[in-house]
């Protein structure tokens, strides 16, 4: 019989050999076993007190009767052997039971980080997690350098301008210069009510007023005062209520940056629909009336000789600079 070595799991602690003394009522120094030199059978005491113990003949009974000498001697070792390697095991088992229990106390419920001795590869420590990457986000605040002539355009990074301000694109994706980016909210509500480009409104009012509120002019075409930042007059916008009172309140006021936006919108809306969606020709009528209109050459303004001959160019250009953050605004 062959007893197997080693623990089943967990470390095993070193132990002093298996005491079987505790199964006597004698000193242990008198429980030794050892078969005897000619083979006869030795006495084994398993708890009592008499001297004489128990006799392994006694236990077989007659069931040696017939056996050789040899035979019986063969017997009696064999026994003497599956005996001794009975207490090895329960010695083992002891020990192991006892190792476990250890280690389960140390280690508090977590597993040990001592390998096995049953063999096995040892588990080797993980590496530290490396450092994710900064977010996009934080890498976007590195300043770029300022471009040159005119107000910087917003790159999606802070950049500083020629005034000493900074530029950020905000959440609409717009490329604004500073003067534009407390407009940006007014721009994409007025953008998305009416379907007007927000880059459009923008370049609108940066060739309108600079995104300053109290921006005044006089329209030469009817003397009428244009004011806020979409320069729309008094009358206009008062029209522009009455038919847009859902977004317009009563309320509603030209000098206020929100309103002024919505009403460019709304009118730019309008002159959309009139000339079967060509926005050239609605900017056009936005800056010299829908009468001073040549859709075949939107610098022309010779009717009436009203409004700027470059306005429509020059929107189209911010516009496409205010989407894409390519090249830079006039100051």
């Amino acid at each position: 019989m062959q007893i197997l070595s080693g623990p089943l799991s967990g470390p095993v602690q070193p132990q002093l050999p298996f005491d079987i003394g505790a199964l006597s009522g004698k000193p242990s120094d008198q429980n030794n076993f050892a078969p005897l030199a000619g083979g006869g059978p030795q006495a084994v005491s398993w708890g009592n007190n008499q001297p004489g113990g128990t006799d392994f003949a006694s236990l077989m009974n007659g069931s040696t009767a017939g056996m050789t000498q040899d035979q019986n001697n063969n017997l009696m070792q064999f026994m003497s052997e599956l005996i001794t390697q009975i207490m090895q095991a329960l010695s083992m088992m002891q020990q192991m039971m006892k190792g476990q229990q250890n280690g389960g106390n140390e280690a508090g419920g977590m597993p040990s980080q001592t390998p096995a001795a049953s063999g096995g590869a040892p588990q080797t420590p993980q590496a530290p997690a490396m450092p994710q990457a900064a977010p996009a986000q934080a890498q976007a605040q590195a300043p770029q350098t300022p471009q040159g002539g005119g107000a910087p355009v917003n790159y999606g990074a802070q950049t500083p301008s020629a005034t000493g301000g900074s530029l950020s694109a905000g959440e609409s994706g717009l490329h604004l210069p500073p003067a534009l980016q407390t407009h940006e909210k007014a721009i994409m509500e007025a953008a998305n009510h009416t379907g007007i480009p927000p880059e459009i409104l923008a370049g609108q009012i940066w060739q309108e007023s600079r995104g300053k509120l109290d921006a005044v002019t006089v329209n030469g075409g009817n003397g009428l005062q244009d004011s806020g930042v979409m320069q729309v007059n008094q009358n206009t916008f008062a029209e522009l209520q009455r038919n847009n009172s859902d977004v317009l309140g009563p309320n509603a006021n030209p000098s206020n940056a929100r309103d002024s936006i919505m009403a460019g919108a709304l009118y730019m809306k309008e002159q959309m629909t009139a000339f079967n969606g060509d926005i050239g020709a609605a900017l056009r009528a936005y800056n010299s009336g829908p009468g001073n209109v040549n859709v075949n050459d939107l610098t022309d303004i010779s009717k009436t000789g009203t409004g700027d001959s470059t306005y429509v160019g020059k929107v189209m250009n911010f516009a496409d600079i205010i989407k894409s953050g390519n090249g830079t605004l006039p100051a």
